[in-house]
């Protein structure tokens, strides 16, 4: 359904913000695309929709070449940007009617199909209303009915969730699985349980470069000899108990994770089986007079592995 083939993408002369990127696609999977802010995911679901041209590298969708077959692509495809721009003096029901014309579907099939997506985003209560008067979740359902109106094979969402609230999250993932079961789907975003929850398989990327491209069981089952261990440390300054620990060998990254209290900070360690992190930790609080109060460990899952291959980067694409 989509090949990509030796992509790349420059802005300006900078150093390419798409380096050499090849994968497929095929009809009916549901793919995560991960990675940092600036890794170049959302250069690359721009130029599948044909919304930029390549500099170099090409890209099949449906057998046609995205550079001289954009309008049957673009027919083909609905995609949801992060921010998704909407007439806000217009109601529900005129901006998915606007939505068919532009899209032009047949006279006769528009208030069928308006019915049909307001029935499938649960849209029923806030029809009438202006997009002014919506919150962020109403919004964003608006955004994907209006993406799914002239119902495309193939489904690009990018940062769906991004602001929204837990229960907005939850009825959006529903959402997302009724759509699955039809669509060709494309997944970015940051939140990892929306990827284990939906997709079979994940690209992830880093700097412009394909670093994974494996279901996620694959990926869990190669890096089955990494693990998080969460402790907390019982001290009075959370400053210097993250500078500190700097110091502690055995382990290839360590990040704070919340307050368990008003002295007790909690932190994710992830380190090898093998490693000696653990032994190095309790002799280092003893050290410190610190308290060690809590410590388990468990098998790294997406969240660990993805930390692992991509970590963090400036955000330019």
């Amino acid at each position: 359904m989509i090949s990509v083939k030796n992509l790349v993408k420059v802005y300006d002369n900078n150093e390419p913000a798409v380096k050499g990127v090849s994968f497929d696609i095929n009809k009916g999977e549901i793919v995560g695309l991960l990675g940092p802010n600036g890794a170049g995911k959302t250069t690359i679901m721009k130029m599948i929709t044909c919304y930029m041209n390549p500099t170099g590298g090409e890209i099949f969708v449906d057998g046609k070449n995205t550079l001289d077959d954009q309008i049957y692509i673009k027919n083909l495809i609905g995609y949801l940007p992060e921010h998704t721009p909407q007439y806000e003096d217009m109601t529900v029901y005129e901006y998915l009617y606007f939505t068919c014309e532009v899209r032009s579907i047949k006279k006769e099939d528009i208030v069928p199909s308006i019915k049909k997506m307001v029935k499938l985003t649960s849209l029923e209560k806030v029809v009438t209303k202006k997009i002014s008067q919506l919150s962020k979740g109403f919004r964003k359902r608006v955004g994907l009915a209006s993406v799914l109106i002239h119902d495309p094979k193939i489904l690009i969402l990018d940062e769906p969730t991004s602001g929204l609230d837990p229960n907005q999250i939850i009825t959006f993932r529903k959402i997302l699985r009724r759509l699955s079961e039809k669509k060709t789907i494309i997944l970015s975003t940051h939140i990892l349980s929306e990827i284990e929850a939906i997709c079979e398989r994940v690209i992830i990327i880093k700097s412009g470069k394909i670093v994974a491209n494996d279901t996620i069981q694959n990926l869990i089952a190669k890096n089955s000899n990494e693990q998080y261990i969460d402790f907390c440390i019982e001290a009075s300054n959370l400053i210097e108990v993250e500078n500190a620990l700097l110091n502690v060998k055995g382990a290839w990254k360590i990040e704070f994770e919340k307050k368990n209290g008003t002295n007790i900070f909690k932190f994710k360690a992830l380190t090898l089986k093998d490693s000696n992190f653990e032994e190095n930790l309790r002799n280092f609080v003893n050290e410190k007079n610190w308290k060690l109060t809590y410590l388990e460990k468990n098998n790294a899952n997406l969240e660990e592995i993805f930390l692992k291959l991509a970590g963090e980067e400036e955000e330019n694409g």
